[in-house]
């Protein structure tokens, strides 16, 4: 009987309390059995809810918690712990507002405030979390690259040591590690070697071991758990299926790709609204002609030295849009850039100009922002036919990979039910805000896909070349 339920939830983006409540209730109508927490991300507000709830669940949910970051409210904590002189102990000091522990005072701590949290009814499992945060802080401190893993060791055989305590006790079901690093990258950052953690735990508690976890980054663009070997000439799907561990896929529909995010997800946009290269760049002349005529009627306005730089120095929107708009690699890339840097920047505009404005100017700034709204759903549109364009190339390396057909469902659900049919994988884990799109996850189980293996997934790391390419 496997460890935990085949698909999980993660709980970082449930939102407000409003919107959080029903979302929940939707995972569990779709058969979603594991939650996955992390005070870390969200203050411990999942497991309330989850404690909040706990009675109109059927059977006791898993709770699968992630513990070793240190931020939002902990981090404020954790200051005041320092300050009052009472600082947890081998607290590792990231940068500003992340410092990491994974010593057995604030392990335990964190544990006793989630059960508390939970009530009794949940099957509680942890995850340290990140470990390789402390090589990365160890490595920014000057030290050799060996005497920090040795000491990673150290403080992990003492973390163990505590959770196999844990398990004993009936507080938690099992225990591993949620990291980026348990899998070779081709970088200088070293690998925590998955061998040495599993004969750390047969040290500590002997073949009854409860250290059973394994949570890293696996989808179709981040194939390395099933392709690169971890322990002589086994891959870490292949390993963990000899020493009984398992393996929680994360971020299976959020892939990293040269450090820019891709979804495995058609775009929303839909592809009969498509606009072509030509008409944005028309688009854009008019946007820079009506930008200069906002700054030029602005600048007859009897403002001071300082406001005039401002102005001056902000209203050059449209220049920067004509020069970089076709660079993003991606249309992920470019919603990153949209939804941040550029509604920040026009934000400023508007509250910048907004004041100065006389009847007579306010026309040419409803035209000006008009104008950029339009510039901008018009350049989604284009990156969105190129996803779509991608979406369809994958299918097709699907399809000539694994000689089978594949069916008409969306691309979230077909990149999901590739992990499911894998050797090895244990659970998927996905991030979601909405209760359809949890609907939608919950048939994924009824896809009928071959079983992959190791050569399946090294075909298919073709699928990057998609990306690089473009698209």
């Amino acid at each position: 009987m496997p460890l935990l339920p085949r698909f999980g939830m993660s709980t970082c983006r449930l939102g407000t309390r409003q919107h959080a409540q029903p979302l929940m209730e939707a995972a569990w109508q779709a058969g979603i059995r594991l939650f996955a927490t992390a005070t870390s991300y969200d203050d411990g507000f999942g497991e309330a809810l989850l404690g909040e709830l706990r009675g109109q669940f059927s059977e006791a949910p898993h709770v699968l918690v992630s513990i070793g970051l240190i931020e939002g409210i902990l981090y404020h904590q954790a200051l005041e712990r320092e300050q009052a002189g009472a600082p947890y102990p081998e607290l590792v000091q990231l940068r500003e507002g992340a410092w990491y522990c994974i010593h057995p005072s604030f392990l335990d701590e964190q544990l006793s405030q989630t059960r508390h949290r939970l009530g009794h009814a949940y099957r509680v499992s942890v995850l340290l979390q990140h470990p390789e945060s402390f090589l990365q802080w160890a490595s920014a401190q000057g030290l050799p690259q060996e005497e920090a893993l040795r000491e990673l060791l150290r403080r992990l055989e003492h973390a163990f040591a505590f959770l196999e305590q844990a398990c004993r006790q009936g507080h938690i079901t099992a225990y591993g590690l949620h990291s980026e690093a348990l899998i070779p990258t081709g970088t200088t950052a070293p690998a925590i070697s998955v061998a040495e953690l599993v004969e750390l735990a047969h040290a500590i508690a002997g073949p009854d071991h409860h250290f059973r976890l394994l949570s890293v980054p696996f989808n179709l663009f981040e194939p390395a758990a099933a392709t690169e070997p971890v322990v002589g000439d086994a891959t870490l799907l292949e390993y963990a299926l000899q020493q009984q561990l398992h393996v929680i896929a994360y971020r299976p529909l959020t892939a990293r790709l040269n450090g820019r995010p891709v979804l495995l997800a058609e775009p929303p946009v839909e592809r009969s609204g498509l606009v072509s290269v030509e008409h944005i760049r028309g688009q854009l002349r008019e946007f820079v002609r009506t930008e200069v005529q906002l700054l030029r009627s602005l600048m007859e306005l009897p403002l001071d030295g300082v406001q005039r730089d401002m102005v001056r120095e902000l209203l050059t929107l449209s220049l920067l849009l004509q020069e970089h708009w076709h660079e993003f690699a991606s249309y992920e890339d470019w919603i990153r850039i949209r939804t941040g840097y550029l509604s920040d920047r026009f934000h400023s505009i508007r509250s910048t100009i907004e004041p100065l404005l006389t009847e007579a100017l306010r026309p040419y700034w409803e035209t000006y922002a008009e104008r950029f709204r339009q510039t901008l759903t018009d350049i989604t549109r284009l990156y969105a036919a190129r996803a779509w364009e991608r979406a369809r190339r994958l299918r097709t390396v699907l399809e000539d990979v694994l000689r089978h057909p594949i069916p008409p469902v969306p691309l979230a659900q077909l990149a999901l039910a590739l992990l499911c049919s894998t050797e090895g994988v244990g659970t998927v884990v996905v991030a979601s805000a909405s209760a359809a799109h949890l609907a939608e996850l919950a048939v994924v189980e009824n896809l009928k896909l071959p079983r992959l293996g190791r050569h399946h997934w090294g075909q298919l790391y073709r699928a990057r070349t998609i990306l690089e390419h473009g698209f």
